[in-house]
């Protein structure tokens, strides 16, 4: 962050909730930003079952991620493994099972539209323009995410 504020770069951090977000002290970055996946849907359980058919529970994984939080001096990735796990589901658009599988190395929002859109909203209310996505699963899953961005814009403008 702090060579980001010296160099008037985008400082791109791994988020906390949104929620938890909004109520943190702002750096006076230039600008920031975060990264996250995504998987939105109209429904939140249709996005959810996209979500764990993509990213099963996989005990090698879970090892893997293990063995990295003992050898890493990451500061974000030991902020991550830190936070505990709300339960998902259509309340909790933030999931990590991802990244704690070792599947991905940011936290996803995963949810219907308007759930995705309010949590994009609330980090954009928090301070952050830059969004850096994981790789999406294919187009189709872009043009979900775009729906879930565009969904954020009208909530912002009204």
């Amino acid at each position: 962050m702090a060579a980001a504020i010296r160099l008037g770069a985008t400082a791109i951090e791994y988020p906390k909730p949104a929620a938890d977000c909004l109520a943190a002290e702002v750096p006076s970055a230039a600008s920031r930003g975060i990264r996250i996946g995504i998987i939105a849907r109209s429904a939140d359980a249709e996005a959810w079952r996209v979500a764990h058919a993509r990213f099963p529970p996989d005990r090698h994984g879970q090892l893997a991620h293990e063995l990295a939080m003992k050898v890493s001096d990451s500061a974000w990735h030991r902020q991550l493994s830190a936070l505990g796990e709300t339960p998902a589901g259509a309340n909790n658009p933030y999931w990590l099972v991802p990244f704690k599988n070792y599947k991905t190395f940011c936290p996803y929002l995963v949810g219907s539209y308007s759930r995705v859109a309010h949590a994009i909203a609330a980090y954009v209310q928090a301070g952050y323009r830059t969004f850096v996505l994981d790789v999406p699963a294919g187009a189709e899953e872009l043009r979900h995410i775009g729906a879930a961005f565009g969904a954020a814009g009208d909530s912002l403008a009204a």
